[in-house]
């Protein structure tokens, strides 16, 4: 029965000690770019603003925020991900908070950057124009009761409604189901980087999807493996 096991622990560990060096090589390239942009190492260029989720679709996530009929407000950020000027495409990033829908109380964070929806494209990041010019998915999954959950957002085709999005969610890269949708205020395509406190950006706020996801779900070890070193380290060169 011992020697089934040590293989195993081996190969566990082997696979964090891996992920984590991923994350420290992850986190150094964004320390790199940090001090050389003196802002956030990708996207720089932000706006935010405060909108509503509303779930009126429940669905079987495992997490009461969707699984429930709700209303609950939020904080988002609209940002381009290479931040380079605003005439060419770029990675289109939509971060949303939500105060109260995380563990014990805490807010949750959602990232969301344009990709395509297929079995695999979802996994792939788009070059796009604008953040209302086509779909966007968390790309990584989250871990619920029933499997992996990815969530989806798609922006109302309405060019009167541009900061509205259907939100649906896929679980084992299955179909998609609907489960509400999340309204902003209404804004302009991001222009200013976060360094420039005047602006529609906050230069401070920081979303945290590894440490803050939704209740009732989780992030996976290998994604906490890659993304909390990154994180940590880029954040820390950005404050210094």
């Amino acid at each position: 029965m011992g020697t089934r096991q040590t293989p195993i622990t081996l190969t566990s560990g082997a696979g964090t000690a891996l992920f984590g060096a991923a994350g420290i090589a992850v986190g150094l390239g964004f320390a790199a770019l940090a001090a050389v942009r003196r802002n956030r190492p990708i996207h720089s260029v932000g706006t935010v603003v405060s909108g509503r989720l509303v779930i009126d679709a429940p669905g079987t996530t495992g997490s009461a925020l969707f699984d429930a009929v709700g209303e609950t407000p939020l904080i988002a950020r609209l940002s381009r991900s290479a931040s380079w000027p605003v005439q060419l495409p770029d990675i289109m990033g939509l971060a949303l908070r939500i105060p109260g829908g995380g563990h014990s109380g805490g807010p949750a964070d959602l990232l969301f950057a344009s990709t395509g929806t297929g079995r695999l494209t979802r996994y792939m990041l788009q070059l796009r124009t604008s953040t209302a010019s086509g779909p966007l998915t968390t790309m990584f999954p989250l871990v619920g009761s029933q499997g992996n959950i990815v969530f989806r957002l798609d922006p109302d085709r309405d060019p009167e409604s541009r900061h509205r999005y259907q939100l649906s969610c896929s679980r084992n890269s299955g179909p998609w189901s609907v489960l509400g949708g999340v309204s902003l205020e209404p804004s302009r395509e991001p222009t200013q980087r976060s360094n420039d406190p005047a602006g529609p950006d906050d230069p401070e706020l920081r979303f945290r999807p590894v440490a803050q996801p939704p209740t009732g779900l989780s992030t996976p070890a290998w994604l906490r493996g890659v993304r909390g070193p990154a994180y940590a380290i880029s954040r820390r060169v950005w404050h210094a």
